[in-house]
């Protein structure tokens, strides 16, 4: 559990409900002239609602002045094997008196490694496993006393009255947000961490965000340090899902449904795995780091370029 890092103690921001409802008028809108995309946007706050990441606002608690309504909307992401849809929410927006949830809050110092350094150790392993953590932002809850801060408008049919939620967890979208849940995973590899510290390094030093890159030399040093960081993970109720490998023991250690692939891609060349690591494209057939391109139709120019 963590506090908004206010720079003022429980500050009051004005009002930022009217833009909010605004907001979600807007969105509602652009939901009914897409039947799909609404239902994907409906079962995505449904999940959140239904694993107490979010929670009605009690009615007697509604009219306090320290509050933040929250404006959201969604994004696509084709290319996505779990989430198709993530909703955004937009915690830069201003009230009447200028001033939003973001711009109150410390960011906090970067604290996520040199993403090319994490690319790079990963190539001194022999046998190579990659995995994230599920829902990252959503395992670690915000104190009760600020969750005021994260609320928002919505309501799952256009003709059912509008419901004041709060969100109980860290938000993509807030400015402190990915130290929070960088600190935190610090605090789990530092506390929880001194019984197991090859985990602990991992999470330390082979992580960038929710993605782990990390293995060894032998099959049987880096089954043992899977195990640990599963084991590790667990003691916050941090999930690991989308496992990869270019070793097939390492794939069958864990469920199929937590797999990214199929063990039969690392024996049969016709298996395409397209997994995408840190912005680079995996083969861990060949176990080397791609990358795609697209030929422009027409010839180059400087925008086209940049």
């Amino acid at each position: 559990m963590v506090r908004l890092p206010f720079r003022q103690p429980s500050p009051q921001l004005g009002d930022s409900k009217t833009f909010a409802l605004q907001r979600f008028k807007t969105l509602e809108q652009r939901l009914s002239k897409n039947p799909d995309l609404r239902q994907q946007y409906v079962e995505f706050m449904q999940d959140y609602l239904s694993t107490g990441h979010m929670e009605l606002i009690p009615p007697s608690t509604i009219d306090t002045p320290r509050n933040y309504y929250i404006p959201h909307h969604c994004i696509l992401r084709p290319d996505s094997k779990t989430t198709k849809l993530r909703v955004v929410f937009n915690a830069s927006a201003q009230t009447t008196t200028g001033k939003s949830l973001n711009e109150s809050m410390y960011t906090g110092p970067k604290l996520q490694p040199d993403i090319r350094i994490v690319l790079l150790r990963a190539r001194l392993r022999k046998y190579l496993f990659i995995t994230d953590i599920k829902q990252m932002y959503r395992q670690i809850l915000v104190h009760p006393d600020d969750r005021d801060y994260q609320r928002i408008l919505w309501r799952f049919s256009p003709t059912s009255k509008m419901e004041e939620y709060r969100l109980c967890t860290v938000t993509y979208g807030t400015s402190a947000a990915p130290f929070q849940a960088l600190r935190t995973i610090r605090e789990l590899a530092k506390i929880d961490g001194a019984r197991s510290t090859r985990a602990a390094a991992v999470l330390l030093n082979d992580t960038f965000v929710d993605d782990v890159l990390t293995g060894a030399n032998s099959v049987q040093e880096a089954l043992e340090c899977q195990k640990e960081l599963i084991q590790l993970c667990s003691r916050a109720q941090f999930e690991l899902r989308k496992w990869a490998s270019n070793c097939s023991e390492l794939l069958h250690a864990v469920s199929e449904d937590t797999r990214a692939m199929s063990p039969l891609v690392l024996f049969d060349a016709s298996e395409e795995p397209a997994l995408k690591l840190l912005g680079l494209n995996w083969d861990p057939a060949s176990d080397t780091f791609l990358f795609k391109t697209h030929l422009m139709a027409k010839g180059p120019t400087k925008r086209s370029i940049l």
